[in-house]
């Protein structure tokens, strides 16, 4: 079994784990809330975090 297959999971701690951290923050990046940018962040961070075990996965050889 590939154990990267696990780093799958960081995107979801990102979205929901993080969400009663991210709420209480007063800042307005560009003139969003906060929580906006940080789920918008967090796309970005999916999609990298994706390409990196396609990556993995075609080394791997699967």
């Amino acid at each position: 079994m590939n154990r990267y297959r696990w780093l799958l999971v960081l995107p979801f701690v990102w979205q929901i784990a993080m969400v009663p951290l991210v709420n209480d923050i007063a800042w307005r990046p560009f003139g969003l809330p906060f929580p906006m940018v940080w789920q918008m962040a967090g796309i970005v961070f999916a999609t990298l975090v994706i390409a990196l075990v396609h990556t993995l996965d075609k080394r791997a050889g699967r």
